[in-house]
């Protein structure tokens, strides 16, 4: 063989050598970590973000894995849960209805993108909309991500509407007579008193619910009710209310006088709004929702 040919040979092979290793070098990680910050972009508008990303991060809207990887959760602070709707992967630890201070982590065998929300996290309009992510596996081989969507593992899928996730609540596929609530977690409607000293909102009681006891209770972050930045949940307005009728019923909740001088001081605040409707037979329903009230 000539010094050229040799030569031309030995090139040949470390580009092939190359292009063989770009895949490996360009592959997604294996892990990834979230967890719930109190004050993404502003303060008290919690949302899944990086651990350690500070004060006002942005929210981590999509997380990109290899297939067979996980995503590990925590959650310190704002109540939380972790909703996927379309397919789902094993997950452990991750609870399906809002709670604290819990650490769990979903395995992810299958390429393809999975949708999650957290509907108890901050949600101002769709541009401020912080409950819903994605979770993006690559496939180990490619690198790239599938377009079609992984098989369903026959988890629970959340068919609310986009800013009222709850997992508390049956699916519409799922018979009415066996929840309280009329059309499921889609039967409450919310909306903001003129001025936002009070949440009025109502709901659609099915024949179940006839007879039930309804508890409205209205959160907001006690740091947006002090000085001092703390991560708990203050309780700033309540309604009881028994026994419901089946069918269109409507209610106000009004701030309390911390909520209303909270309001005051910033002009807007950030309401964990919890409705628990409990029959008379049966398990208590429960939906969370997150709304913004302006003074």
């Amino acid at each position: 063989m000539s010094p050229r040919a040799l030569l031309l040979a030995v090139l040949t092979a470390l580009v092939a050598a190359t292009v063989a290793v770009l895949p490996a070098l360009a592959a997604a990680p294996s892990e990834a970590k979230l967890e719930v910050n109190e004050n993404c972009v502003e303060s008290a508008w919690p949302c899944w973000a990086a651990p350690g990303s500070g004060a006002n991060p942005p929210p981590a809207s999509r997380v990109t894995i290899v297939a067979g990887g996980e995503v590990k959760f925590r959650d310190d602070a704002t109540p939380a849960a972790v909703v996927w709707v379309g397919s789902a992967p094993a997950c452990s630890g991750v609870p399906a209805s809002a709670a604290s201070n819990w650490e769990g982590a979903c395995k992810f065998e299958q390429a393809g993108t999975y949708s999650f929300e957290s509907a108890t996290l901050f949600n101002g309009g769709p541009s401020l909309n912080y409950t819903k992510y994605e979770v993006v596996v690559e496939s180990a081989a490619t690198g790239t991500t599938p377009t079609t969507t992984p098989p369903s593992t026959g988890a629970p899928t959340s068919t609310s509407a986009p800013t009222t996730t709850t997992t508390s609540v049956p699916t519409p596929s799922e018979t009415s007579h066996r929840s309280p609530l009329q059309g499921g977690a889609s039967a409450l409607k919310l909306a903001s008193g003129p001025h936002g000293w009070s949440v009025h909102g109502s709901l659609e009681v099915s024949e179940a619910g006839s007879g039930a006891r309804l508890e409205v209770d209205l959160f907001a972050a006690e740091a947006s009710l002090a000085e001092a930045r703390h991560h708990a949940q203050v309780r700033v307005g309540r309604l009881l209310r028994s026994p419901l009728r089946a069918g269109h019923v409507s209610f106000s909740v009004a701030l309390s006088a911390e909520g209303k001088a909270a309001l005051r001081r910033h002009g807007r605040l950030a309401l964990t709004v919890k409705l628990t409707l409990t029959p008379q037979h049966g398990s208590a329903v429960t939906v969370d929702r997150v709304i913004v009230v302006h003074a």
